[in-house]
């Protein structure tokens, strides 16, 4: 009971001070229909989000391999028209979005069902903005916008900025690093876990990240 007071102890002064302190910056380029993206997001990322989440700001660019046309008025994209679709609709409801964990929880909800359902022409993850607080219509209403477009638009210009050659690609800190790149397909949490022990060298030990 002694060391489980302790640990909560430990664990809530390192709570306290992560909360105004500096974290490190995740920055995720994937594509809604791409199966990396997908392995991703529901095996590597969003199993260990909770417990890396006081230590890092992350920010999902769905756009991938995909290119606009004529200024927005069209897309191509990897896996096809659905892919852009998807990739659109995710842009519209993570801007409406303002909390990390439930932007982490709409995109894996997302991920894990727009593939799997892809026969279903209705199934555009209106549950998954739902059950996170998002009106379906107004991801509708975006998607069938000029808002859609320009959000879109930005994740292009995010991505065009690395040029990702295999998608998902993971940037830390705005900077692409091809073993952090590697490393993170297959470890996410332990690639995670050396950037935090930069700012935080004891934090690994009690997360238990490696």
């Amino acid at each position: 009971m002694v060391k489980f007071i302790l640990l909560f102890a430990i664990l809530a002064v390192f709570n306290r001070q992560t909360s105004c302190q500096p974290k490190i910056h995740v920055h995720v380029l994937y594509e809604s229909l791409c199966p990396d993206s997908i392995s991703f997001v529901t095996q590597q990322l969003y199993p260990i989000w909770k417990e890396i989440a006081p230590y890092v700001n992350i920010e999902f660019v769905p756009f991938g391999k995909s290119a606009s046309l004529n200024g927005g008025s069209e897309f191509i994209c990897q896996h096809g028209p659905r892919e852009c679709l998807g990739n659109k609709i995710q842009s519209c409801a993570l801007n409406q979005i303002l909390d990390q964990t439930t932007q982490v929880e709409y995109v894996n909800c997302f991920m894990s069902r727009f593939k799997k359902n892809s026969r279903d022409e209705n199934e555009l993850g209106q549950s998954c903005a739902a059950s996170n607080g998002v009106d379906p219509e107004s991801v509708t209403n975006c998607r069938n916008s000029i808002e859609g477009i320009r959000l879109q638009l930005i994740a292009e210009d995010l991505t065009a900025k690395i040029t990702p050659s295999f998608v998902p690609t993971i940037l830390f800190n705005g900077q692409f690093n091809q073993q952090a790149q590697d490393d993170s397909q297959v470890n996410f949490r332990g690639v995670v876990c050396s950037y935090i022990q930069q700012l935080y060298p004891q934090a690994c030990q009690y997360l238990r990240l490696t």
